[in-house]
């Protein structure tokens, strides 16, 4: 079986048809020769960005995120949208639309990983935004693409977490079984246990794993984005 292409590899293959396209041409004729190489965890969307008003601007997905989760505003962000009506403005004021702005006016595309959340999901991607080459005016659209490593809910930081209680969570973390992390601490299997079950309670958590999840997520999410531009 021939390995599937990287984001690297698509992103490289569209920034050359890009770069081979013609001025003022379709966004289908920049990302035809990638289409059939998109991957289940990457999406593919074009911007309209004709208006110079950027909340006139519109996004439609020619291609979603594909992979299970159980969040259901996945679903709900890539639905087609004005920017006006964007369900998340935080998010779209300081990731999405500063990108697609940028592209359009400079003409040149936008290469970065982002780090943020959006409405109830913490998510962490690398974005290739490719704006239309036009000589004559701004562009009228962007391509984005972007290939998501990892989705976690946002979860508020949960109060009251004593020195042990922190500990645990690390040693779960790095992979430690309860007797393990009984060792590690002088403390008994018994009393890891009920630790874990008082931490589970305590971040909602269904199991180990999902407590690991969520004690991750956590610690990373905020209101604020962080995307890096290259």
């Amino acid at each position: 079986m021939k390995p599937s292409a990287t984001f690297k590899q698509i992103s490289q293959l569209l920034m050359d048809s890009w770069i081979s396209g013609a001025d003022g041409g379709h966004p289908e004729e920049v990302y035809g020769p990638v289409d059939d190489l998109l991957r289940p965890h990457m999406a593919l969307l074009v911007v309209d960005t004709s208006s110079v008003a950027s909340d006139s601007f519109r996004m439609d997905f020619i291609k979603r995120y594909e992979l299970p989760t159980g969040f259901e505003s996945m679903k709900r962000l890539q639905q087609p949208f004005s920017f006006a009506d964007f369900p998340d403005r935080r998010f779209l004021c300081e990731v999405v639309a500063p990108a697609n702005v940028a592209a359009a006016e400079r003409q040149h595309p936008v290469i970065d990983y982002v780090a943020a959340t959006v409405l109830d999901v913490w998510m962490a991607y690398d974005r290739l935004v490719l704006p239309q080459k036009n000589s004559v005016a701004r562009s009228n659209w962007c391509i984005s693409l972007i290939g998501i490593h990892i989705l976690l809910p946002a979860k508020a930081r949960v109060q009251g977490l004593d020195d042990s209680d922190l500990a645990i969570l690390q040693l779960l973390a790095e992979g430690m079984l309860v007797k393990e992390i009984g060792n590690a601490m002088n403390l008994s299997p018994r009393t890891i246990e009920h630790r874990v079950e008082r931490l589970k309670s305590a971040f909602g958590a269904r199991n180990i794993p999902h407590l690991v999840s969520l004690s991750i997520a956590s610690g990373i999410s905020k209101a604020e984005a962080w995307p890096t531009r290259g």
